[in-house]
């Protein structure tokens, strides 16, 4: 669906767009009889102008169709972090290093860290450095 909305939007606006910027130059120009002016205008009002909002629309509806798109992949990335974290802190009453987060929920050691610092402000959570030096986050 969203193939042929953009294929039908280019469609529009390639087809609007520049007959228009023709139309209205003719228009301006003095050396264009008044009767063609009219038939101008007609083709303005209900060939180009149409077309170039139409295809206006599909373009902006396929940008808001893909901005809900990445929300909702946002938002279920987070639930699934979330989920994970959970889950970590169950099974190891409530101590989790990044390293477990990484390997848990398939994500970069980078971005676990910076998950597990966020979640630690948001919930108070205290840091205990282990014998090997890794950080463990303590939510209790």
């Amino acid at each position: 669906m969203k193939l042929v909305k953009k294929f039908l939007a280019v469609c529009f606006l390639l087809f609007g767009i520049p007959l228009s910027a023709v139309i209205i130059l003719e228009l301006l120009s003095p050396k264009t009889p008044a009767k063609e002016k009219e038939n101008y205008v007609t083709a303005l009002t209900i060939f180009t102008i149409p077309s170039t909002l139409i295809g206006g629309w599909l373009s902006w509806s396929l940008v808001q169709q893909n901005r809900k798109e990445k929300a909702l992949l946002i938002e279920s990335e987070q639930k699934r972090l979330q989920l994970a974290l959970l889950e970590l802190i169950e099974q190891n009453s409530g101590r989790v290093t990044v390293l477990q987060l990484a390997k848990n929920a398939e994500i970069s050691t980078q971005l676990a860290k910076q998950y597990l610092d966020e979640k630690a402000k948001e919930l108070n959570a205290a840091f205990e450095v282990n014998e090997e030096g890794n950080v463990l986050y303590h939510f209790s």
